[in-house]
């Protein structure tokens, strides 16, 4: 039999629970989270939400920003992010370039400012990912000094049409082998056909020649054996193998950012601060869309361990225009939609973003990401598409704008 004490405890119990549903029912809705306006430019920030930004600089490591390549704006926060840290010491940027073609690139800066740097995409203008556009181009140029600009990613496709040129200089006797091999890989990518692409095509033969021809070239092996090591990354994707090309892209990124920071640290005798920009399934801090820990969630635990804090920032635009890039003979480039802006401004809106102010003006917004966490719980988060709930859970703020602009090719044949 139920004592009296244990059925009033129940009840009691039963009544506490009952009044705190009923409160939660009847609890006004939470406030809406409001975006704020932001400029950026290489001057910095301005605008009402600059500060938001600016108070998080000083107790920062890290400064990653994801973006969807092809738009202006990316860059152009870089530049403001670069210019507001220079007094905290960032004095680094890492790219989602291979170490080797940023070599290339960092030496046709330096040497021939931003419009030779253009003149020597001409005729390859897929050479380099990324940065063929002038917005990030005149971004780069301002880390020229050595030591200063870090190339983290693979060796790109496209890019032997820079090492190829580099080795014919250097293969003696040999030479019309390897210029033979450049020009096939000009004439691939001009028709738009990556199966003729050298890291389509090189089997263990070609390889082996290659490295034959610079058999007492040291420095010229090395880039040959960094070209093989990205083939068998491009391979897993050719072969539909995605989470092993994840895998060990992410691996070869972590080591070549770990590499570049060991040497910072060991020349400056402090933990080196570093603005990075990439791809932003690379920059959040939480299980990536490809079901992979990058580098986002590498420099979280490197900041920790120096007292520090990393800043994940996404740029993603909900509207306006991007420039996509693929090989075709009907040219590199092409300015379409913006992708999945709708579906993002959807979710934000959905979580409790008021969009008013966004929809109503072309300007940047930048929103905090805390809030939209908080206010989605885990039921939204668990219900919610893979990469807005990588957004939510691995950013600290997302720049946003109805208005995204297009990046500018520097060379587009």
């Amino acid at each position: 039999m139920i004592k009296l004490h244990q059925f009033l405890t129940a009840a009691a119990l039963a009544y506490i629970a009952t009044t705190a549903v009923r409160a939660g029912d009847n609890a006004p809705a939470p406030a809406k989270i409001e975006p704020e306006l932001i400029e950026f430019s290489s001057d910095g920030f301005a605008g009402a939400g600059a500060e938001m930004l600016r108070s998080a600089l000083a107790g920062a490591q890290f400064i990653g920003i994801g973006e969807d390549h092809g738009y202006a704006g990316a860059p152009a926060l870089v530049a403001a992010f670069a210019r507001e840290g220079k007094p905290h010491g960032f004095d680094y940027y890492a790219i989602e370039v291979g170490p080797h073609s940023t070599a290339w690139l960092r030496e046709k800066l330096r040497s021939s400012g931003v419009d030779g740097y253009a003149r020597a995409l001409e005729g390859r203008p897929l050479a380099i990912p990324f940065l063929n556009f002038r917005e990030e181009a005149e971004v780069a140029a301002a880390f020229t000094a050595d030591g200063k600009l870090w190339g983290i990613d693979q060796e790109f496709i496209g890019s032997p049409m820079i090492h190829l040129e580099w080795l014919a200089e250097r293969a003696g006797s040999n030479t019309d082998i390897v210029i033979a091999l450049f020009e096939k890989e000009k004439e691939a990518f001009a028709a738009g056909n990556q199966t003729a692409v050298l890291m389509a095509t090189a089997d263990n033969e070609r390889w082996t020649q290659l490295r034959d021809i610079f058999a007492a070239d040291a420095e010229a092996l090395v880039v040959i054996d960094e070209l093989k090591r990205s083939q068998s990354i491009y391979r897993s994707i050719f072969a539909g193998r995605g989470l092993e090309n994840n895998l060990d892209r992410v691996e070869l990124i972590r080591e070549y950012f770990l590499s570049s920071y060991s040497r910072a640290a060991a020349g400056d005798q402090s933990p080196p601060k570093v603005i990075f920009k990439m791809g932003a399934v690379h920059v959040g801090h939480a299980t990536s869309p490809m079901s992979t820990f990058d580098i986002g969630s590498l420099v979280e635990g490197m900041a920790a361990a120096n007292g520090m804090d990393a800043l994940h920032i996404a740029y993603l635009p909900v509207g306006g225009e991007q420039t996509a890039i693929r090989p075709s003979a009907d040219g590199a480039f092409t300015v379409k939609p913006t992708t999945r802006g709708d579906t993002l401004r959807a979710s934000l809106e959905a979580a409790g973003v008021n969009m008013t102010a966004l929809d109503e003006g072309d300007g940047h917004f930048v929103i905090p990401l805390e809030p939209v966490r908080r206010s989605m719980g885990n039921k939204g988060l668990s219900e919610a598409d893979d990469m807005f709930r990588f957004l939510v859970l691995g950013f600290d703020y997302l720049v946003t704008t109805k208005a995204g602009k297009p990046a500018t090719p520097l060379a587009t044949e």
